[in-house]
């Protein structure tokens, strides 16, 4: 090679800068903090006060934030949380939280139930002697309405008042083949839609009255139970756009009202912020009282707050609907022989507020 044979420098000795071995430094990058006397400050094996905090160990940034990877500490960002995300699979309500309120927590067995004042009795005396709510609304339904399954209706047992609607939560949609059976995740159904009932209340809205709301937790499951009053003189959108086998469907006035009494619904609820993850034609009411028309919402377990004034939540619900209303119409289709009184798919979107060529 041209220039002369290669020169090898001696190296000086390893881990040491001025012919002194010293101990391995735990943070090699920086400097260790001095006295004035020179020497080096005490520190804790493995720390390393001068370490930026972008090079700081993850247990250390947990440290920072208030957390702990084996201890009870919670993030600050968690004390906001409304509910538990992840397998919840402990008690399915806290036995030592507030109930909601105007409701009292009751416990027969392993049933867990929130009910006001007026439904005590009956539904400690209900799980005690049948298992649910639901079972014991069965054994003594004054009739009997349909939806994801059977819907009875019972007498009010304080005599006064309107009857008792006891509904079982089934799953739909591509959960349809686990029928009522829910993971034990979150807060359960039955209790997020006493909530969310109290606060759709609030801000105005029309919903059935809630009297009681159940859980039966089973290992990693759980079923549940909800009562409400029954609203008299009040059917679902479904039921007036296409009838029923016990009632036929609206005169055609009466459906085109009650698509406008929706879509102002819809209005309403993207105005207040209030997000349906699940609004169809099946879980909307309509009662007519004297002249007016009014909707009442249903389902509102999986409601969720959202922005007020939201033009996409607004479009996103009369797409949700109008889906809902042209999937009944190609599995009960309308009659056909009134033609005459009949309302065409193009009709029905403008009523709700939506463009023809909107999908």
């Amino acid at each position: 090679m041209e220039g002369g044979p290669l020169r090898t420098v001696p190296r000086p000795d390893r881990g040491s800068i001025h012919g002194a071995r010293r101990d391995p430094d735990p943070c090699p990058l920086w400097s260790p903090p001095r006295t004035n006397a020179g020497n080096r400050r005490e520190r804790r094996p493995g720390a390393c006060r001068s370490r930026p905090r972008a090079l700081r160990s993850g247990a250390q940034r947990m440290r920072d934030n208030g957390t702990s990877s084996g201890g009870d500490h919670t993030s600050r960002r968690d004390d906001h949380r409304l509910e538990p995300e992840g397998p919840y699979l402990g008690p399915v309500a806290p036995p030592d939280g507030p109930p909601s309120k105007g409701f009292k927590r009751i416990k027969v067995g392993k049933g867990q139930i929130l009910a006001r004042t007026e439904a005590v009795s009956w539904s400690s005396q209900a799980v005690a002697e049948h298992g649910s709510l639901y079972q014991a609304a069965l054994a003594s339904a004054s009739r009997t309405l349909y939806g994801r399954g059977p819907v009875p209706v019972v007498a009010n047992p304080e005599s006064a008042g309107p009857p008792w609607l006891v509904r079982r939560y089934y799953r739909g949609g591509l959960m349809r083949a686990f029928g009522d059976r829910f993971l034990r995740a979150g807060r359960p159904r039955s209790f997020s839609e006493v909530e969310n009932s109290a606060r759709i209340v609030e801000m105005g809205f029309v919903t059935p009255r809630i009297v009681a709301a159940a859980v039966y937790p089973s290992g990693a499951i759980y079923r549940a139970d909800l009562v409400t009053e029954f609203v008299p003189r009040a059917r679902t959108l479904a039921d007036l756009l296409f009838g029923n086998p016990s009632e036929g469907r609206a005169s055609q006035e009466a459906r085109r009202e009650a698509l406008a009494c929706v879509a102002t619904l819809i209005t309403r609820l993207s105005k207040a912020g209030v997000r349906h993850k699940d609004l169809n034609a099946g879980n909307v009411l309509i009662a007519r009282e004297a002249q007016h028309v009014h909707a009442i919402l249903l389902d509102l377990d999986q409601c969720r707050p959202g922005r007020p004034n939201d033009l996409m939540n607004a479009k996103r619900l009369r797409r949700r609907l109008a889906r809902s209303i042209r999937k009944l119409d190609s599995v009960r289709p309308r009659s056909d022989h009134d033609d005459e009184g009949n309302l065409t798919n193009d009709e029905m979107r403008r009523l709700l507020g939506l463009d023809s060529k909107t999908s």
